[in-house]
Parts: structure tokens; sequence; C-alpha cells
């Protein structure tokens, strides 16, 4: 069962916690550095989900396994090409988000309304990701990289408290 990784929704929620809350506090952070950073968190994110694939009695295995090697592959770009990365970092967030979004929605209707109790919260914080990664995506064009700071903070800090509901309500 997924009970046992609990701790794994609870490291992740921390990380992504904290690095929002950076974000928002140090908004003059370059986007080279916020890049990097974004890079490991999202290799460390994919390196989990993929652990958690090759454990047995985890329902949706292969979805665990192939978006854990998307979003490695992802992370590593981003951490080892910071200049290129740093001219595509809205792009990358905003799709990052809505790929989480997503993910986050269908795991939570797949459990149906009934399993545990963070449901509505679950399908609230996909939504919002979804939200956030449309918003991200159309900031430089409207408002430029001060905007898109801000809402990567935003959205990090509500990935963040979603996994740490999720790690504890399964523990």
């Amino acid at each position: 069962m997924e009970k046992k990784h609990w701790w794994s929704h609870v490291i992740l929620g921390i990380i992504l916690l904290a690095l929002g809350i950076v974000i928002l506090l140090f908004p003059e952070t370059s986007y080279i550095t916020m890049s990097v950073l974004f890079g490991i968190i999202i290799a460390l994110s994919g390196i989990m989900y993929i652990y958690m694939g090759f454990q047995r009695d985890i329902r949706g295995r292969g979805w665990l396994i192939v978006g854990g090697a998307v979003e490695l592959a992802l992370g590593i770009y981003l951490t080892f090409t910071p200049a290129l990365s740093a001219l595509t970092l809205p792009l990358v967030l905003g799709f990052w988000l809505l790929f989480k979004g997503f993910s986050l929605l269908g795991l939570t209707f797949s459990k149906g309304s009934g399993e545990y109790a963070g449901w509505g919260l679950a399908v609230f914080s996909g939504a919002m990701l979804i939200l956030c990664g449309m918003i991200i995506l159309l900031q430089p064009l409207l408002y430029g990289a001060e905007a898109v700071i801000l809402w990567t903070g935003i959205s990090l800090i509500i990935g963040g408290c979603t996994y740490l509901n999720y790690g504890f309500k399964l523990k």
C-alpha cells in the first residue's frame, strides 16, 4: 500500500514548501539560481516517484515510473544547463505545474471521494496548480520575470502543503 511510503510525500512537501517561501522572501534571486534549485527539486521528485513505482504494492506503478523518469530527465536538464534553462524557465515551470496538477487530479479521482479525508483539498490543490501553471505560462508575455517568480513561489507553497497533507493523511 501507499501508506508505508507516506514519508516520501512529507519530504517532498517540506522541500516544495521551503523552496516556495525562499522564492517569495528573496525575489531578487536570479533566474539562473532558481532554475538550478528547481532542477534539483524536480530531479529528486522524479527519483522518489521512480522508487515508489518499483514497489510491488502501489497502484499505477507504470505511471509513477514514467512520470518519475520525465521529472528526472527534466531536473537533470535544468540543473546542468542553467543559462539555457534561465531562458526557458517560465515554460518549464508552467508545464511542470500543469503536469503536477493533472497528475494530482488523476490520482485523486482514481481513489474516489470516500477513500480519504483530504479528497476535496487534493482536488482544490490540483486545480490551483493547473491555474498557477497557466498563469506562469502567460506571465512573461504580459508582466515579466517578477510575476513569474511570485506565481512560482505561490505554486510551490500550494504543492508543498498538498504533499504534506497527503503524506500525513496516509500515515
